[in-house]
């Protein structure tokens, strides 16, 4: 669950949000000898949480907020290769469990019997301990972004920089909706949720509007990715035609799905939504 702004909390509030998630990141690595698929998984969502969270920030110090955010790429890189692995085999196992098509399952069946060796033979203490060092640095780094004199002001200009970046992707992805165009704007998508998320408590009506959108294109985007990771690695196997063509068919839907909903998100003028973000969080910061 990402973590929120309290009633009590004004806008300063963000930097205890991100530490929050680094805590939340710090106790679901510890759970790595206990569950070590929801220990990866739940990591990394924090990870990425606080990532986001802190970039709400950037405008304070850009120079410190850099480092904030190259720790939490490192500490997240680190467990990319596991969660992908199990997303992998989880995947291909619900496929063949839900394929109807004799001449695609075989392919399917072998490609999860790889991603299970695949998530096998990863090293996921030696992960858990470089992710905790890298969230060690961010903390350090966390510690010296200063609180900006005018707080609403920079998470404003922040959650604007997410929006127009979203924009930016939304538009390539139009042009071009392929896996890596798509999964960038997944990764934008995803910016704008968790921020909005943190937010909830001051944010003004512009983003609301858009919240429960977000949340269905980040599911379809997220689905989009891993379908297309599978595809890519049928590709390697002997007669998986049919699988692949089986899943192709599947993304070009979910394409489809996500550049609507995305343009119902990102389609307005980004210089519009900076201008409802900035009074909205003024506003705030006033109360």
């Amino acid at each position: 669950m990402t973590e929120k702004l309290r009633n009590e909390d004004d806008l300063t509030g963000v930097t205890r949000l991100v530490r929050l998630e680094i805590a939340n990141a710090r106790r679901a690595l510890d759970r790595m000898g206990e569950d070590p698929l929801l220990a990866v998984h739940e990591a990394r969502k924090s990870i990425k949480r606080a990532r986001s969270i802190a970039r709400l920030l950037r405008e304070s110090d850009r120079e410190v907020a850099s480092l904030v955010n190259a720790a939490a790429r490192r500490a997240g890189h680190v467990l990319a290769e596991a969660r992908d692995a199990d997303s992998l085999e989880q995947l291909a196992r619900a496929m063949v469990r839900d394929c109807d098509d004799e001449a695609a399952r075989p392919a399917l069946a072998e490609l999860a019997a790889q991603a299970r060796a695949d998530r096998e033979r990863i090293d996921r203490a030696t992960a858990a301990r470089q992710a905790a060092r890298a969230l060690d640095e961010m903390d350090r780094a966390l510690a010296g972004l200063p609180t900006p004199d005018d707080v609403p002001d920079v998470v404003a200009r922040g959650m604007a920089r997410t929006y127009r970046r979203a924009a930016k992707r939304l538009d390539k992805a139009q042009s071009a909706p392929d896996g890596e165009r798509l999964h960038e704007l997944r990764k934008r998508t995803q910016d704008w949720r968790y921020q909005a998320v943190a937010l909830k408590r001051a944010w003004p009506d512009e983003v609301e509007r858009r919240k429960s959108q977000t949340d269905a294109l980040a599911d379809l985007l997220g689905l989009h990715h891993d379908l297309s990771r599978l595809a890519r690695r049928l590709d390697d196997l002997a007669e998986a035609d049919a699988a692949i063509e089986r899943v192709e068919a599947r993304c070009e839907a979910l394409a489809a799905e996500a550049l609507e909903r995305a343009e119902a998100v990102f389609g307005a003028r980004p210089k519009k939504v900076k201008k409802a973000l900035k009074s909205g969080f003024q506003e705030a910061g006033e109360r």
